[in-house]
């Protein structure tokens, strides 16, 4: 897509509903295609972080902040972060409309954002990340890896990229188990869950 998005007709948002919140989407904010298969990998998601309602949690690559914004009720507080500011704006508009006050969303990259905050004094305890086909970017593994949060999520669309990132951050984690979620039936595309546990 373009750098510029104009609206001709129709409404400016869609709207979906996933675990029983209500998610408002701009034109160039991203969602999963399949709703109800989402829904199934969120929570494969939430199972292999187990958390504990202390947390505090990163939501890397948010979008319009579905996956922190479900798991609000069960961590402390989710800071979260998403290169597109549209996407950024509907997840803490997203986080107001459900009445969920524990979570803030800002634009930028994760690399970038995640060591900003933790120069503050504000340190993570858990990680999900749900990077685009690309993958994670190398800041991001170094700053995984000199972070480690205790709780660390990977959420990959590429096996490929998951594969070559996994060498990386294996240094410091074991993987303790890969759940694949087949969100695009009868296609070469499949969604896998990865929990890490600390070496």
């Amino acid at each position: 897509m373009g750098p510029e998005t104009i609206h001709l007709a129709g409404k400016e948002k869609i709207t979906e509903v996933l675990n029983g919140l209500s998610f408002d989407l701009s034109a160039r904010a991203f969602l999963q295609v399949n709703p109800e298969m989402t829904e199934v990998l969120y929570q494969e998601a939430f199972k292999a972080l187990d958390l504990t309602g202390k947390e505090k949690l990163v939501d890397a690559y948010a979008g319009v902040g579905t996956i922190g914004l479900s798991v609000a009720d069960k961590v402390r507080e989710v800071r979260g972060m998403d290169t597109i500011k549209a996407a950024v704006d509907d997840a803490n508009a997203n986080a107001i409309k459900n009445g969920i006050m524990n979570a803030i969303y800002e634009v930028g990259e994760a690399e970038s954002l995640l060591p900003l905050w933790i120069e503050d004094g504000w340190r993570p305890t858990a990680l999900i990340v749900d990077p685009p086909r690309t993958g994670l970017a190398d800041s991001l593994i170094k700053t995984i890896l000199d972070i480690t949060p205790k709780k660390f999520v990977y959420i990959s669309c590429n096996p490929s990229t998951l594969a070559r990132d996994l060498v990386k951050l294996t240094r410091k984690y074991n993987v303790e188990y890969i759940q694949s979620v087949d969100l695009m039936p009868q296609t070469s595309r499949c969604e896998c869950v990865v929990k890490f546990k600390k070496k």
